[in-house]
C-alpha cells in the first residue's frame, strides 16, 4: 500500500495547525516486507513520500504527491509513483477519485497508470467503512477492496489504528477471484504538533493459491507542515 497520505496526515491533524486550507507530509520509513495489493515484492523496503492536501472548497479537497520506495533485501526492487486525487466530503460520508503512476524495477510488476472511485462511511468518529475499485493499466485488470477501519485515543498525544479488508481482482496479473485477507495495526505517537512516530504491524492472508500469506513489521516517521 502507497499513496500513505490519506492514512496518516488525516489522524495526525491534531497534532497540525487547523487554521490553513492545506496540509504537506513529509514521510520515511522501513518496512520487513512489502505487500502490495496481495502481492509480496521486496523483503524490506524503505520509502519515502512528499504529499499534500488542499482545501478546494468547503466540501472538496485536492490530494497530490510523490512516493518512492527501494528494496532492502535479495532481488531487485525499485518504485516511484506520482498520485493525484480529489475528495467529496460530507457529514459522515466521503467519496472521490485517485490516480496515479508507477514506475517499477521489478521481475512481475509493469510500469502503468491507476485510476478508480472510492467510497467511505464513518457511522462513529472511531469507525470507517469503506471500497474502492481501480483499474491498473500496468496488470490490464481490475483490483477492489471493502474495508473497514477503528481509531481509538490512547493519550493526549497518542492513538491506536487497526484496519482489515478483503480484497479480490479481475485480470491482475494473471490472478482473477478472491486475492487476500489483509489487516495491519499501528500506533502514532506526536511529539509536538508536527512530528510524529508510527510503528506497525501488519499481515496478508492469500486467498489465491498462486499467492502466499506473509506477515510484517515496520515503522514511519513523519512531519506535518
Amino acid at each position: 500500500m502507497k499513496r500513505l497520505l490519506p492514512l496518516l496526515l488525516l489522524p495526525t491533524a491534531a497534532f497540525a495547525q487547523d487554521d490553513i486550507p492545506y496540509g504537506i507530509e513529509v514521510l520515511t520509513g522501513y518496512r520487513s516486507e512489502y505487500i502490495d495489493r496481495g502481492f509480496s515484492l521486496s523483503q524490506g523496503l524503505i520509502e519515502v513520500q512528499i504529499g499534500s492536501e488542499i482545501a478546494l472548497s468547503n466540501d472538496w479537497l485536492l490530494q497530490l504527491g510523490g512516493w518512492y520506495g527501494t528494496g532492502t533485501g535479495s532481488g531487485d526492487f525499485e518504485a516511484a509513483e506520482a498520485f493525484f486525487g480529489v475528495r467529496y466530503e460530507g457529514d459522515d460520508w466521503d467519496t472521490g477519485l485517485d490516480t496515479s503512476f508507477t514506475s517499477y524495477d521489478h521481475r512481475i510488476f509493469r510500469d502503468g497508470v491507476t485510476a478508480g472511485p472510492f467510497l467511505n462511511w464513518y457511522p462513529h468518529e472511531d469507525w470507517r467503512f469503506g471500497t474502492l475499485v481501480e483499474y491498473d493499466s500496468g496488470a490490464s485488470g481490475w483490483y477492489g477492496v471493502v474495508e473497514a477501519g477503528w481509531s481509538q485515543p490512547t493519550g493526549r498525544d497518542s492513538f491506536v489504528r487497526a484496519e482489515a479488508g478483503l480484497s479480490a481482482v479481475s485480470g491482475f496479473y494473471g490472478r482473477s477471484g478472491m486475492n487476500d485477507l489483509y489487516a495491519r495495526v499501528s500506533w502514532t505517537y506526536g511529539f509536538n504538533r508536527s512530528v510524529a512516530v508510527t510503528p506497525f504491524v501488519g499481515t496478508s492472508v492469500a486467498l489465491d493459491s498462486a499467492a502466499s500469506t506473509a506477515a510484517y513489521a515496520g515503522i514511519w516517521f513523519e512531519v506535518n507542515f
